[in-house]
């Protein structure tokens, strides 16, 4: 039986006990993740190479560096470059505006940090693994119904071939 390949999860959020806590999550939610961290959005468009199964992504990432890009201008960037890439958003900010320009920009979904905040980080991690699963499903039924075609196509040539003959 072949090996499914583990999920690559981003983590970009400036606050490193945040981070751990999120890591936490996922380890415990996807075992097998792999799990990239990110202080700021910078080095997360410069150190993503390749395109992650999800990204959790903070709003405010300023701490480490003052001038650093916000959460919206990150998820822009990262739209602009893998356009199907699920982002969510968690974030302290819980200004309505800020959660639907997120929304606006392509965000998955947007979780406030609060009391609540991890469990519902775990139900969209398990939303996306659902949803990852039935796309590979609905691709993997869509070259089953090729061949069936080509095969079912082939089979009528065949019938119509010996008719003729």
């Amino acid at each position: 039986m072949s090996q499914e390949r583990n999920l690559s999860v981003v983590i970009v959020d400036d606050d490193p006990s945040m981070c751990e806590m999120i890591r936490d999550t996922i380890e415990k939610k996807i075992p097998g993740a792999g799990v990239t961290v990110f202080n700021t959005g910078e080095d997360a468009l410069a150190g993503i190479t390749s395109e992650p199964d999800f990204v959790v992504l903070d709003y405010q990432l300023d701490t480490v560096k003052p001038d650093a890009m916000n959460g919206i201008q990150v998820l822009s960037k990262l739209k602009a470059r893998y356009a199907d890439l699920p982002v969510i958003f968690l974030t302290g900010q819980d200004r309505i505006e800020v959660a639907s320009n997120t929304i606006k920009y392509g965000a998955y979904d947007y979780i406030v940090k609060n009391e609540t905040a991890f469990h519902k980080l775990e139900l969209a991690f398990t939303q996306l693994k659902n949803l990852r699963t039935l796309k590979k499903s609905n691709g993997f039924q869509k070259v089953m119904n090729m061949v069936f075609w080509i095969l079912a196509l082939g089979l009528i040539g065949y019938l119509i071939y010996l008719r003729l003959h």
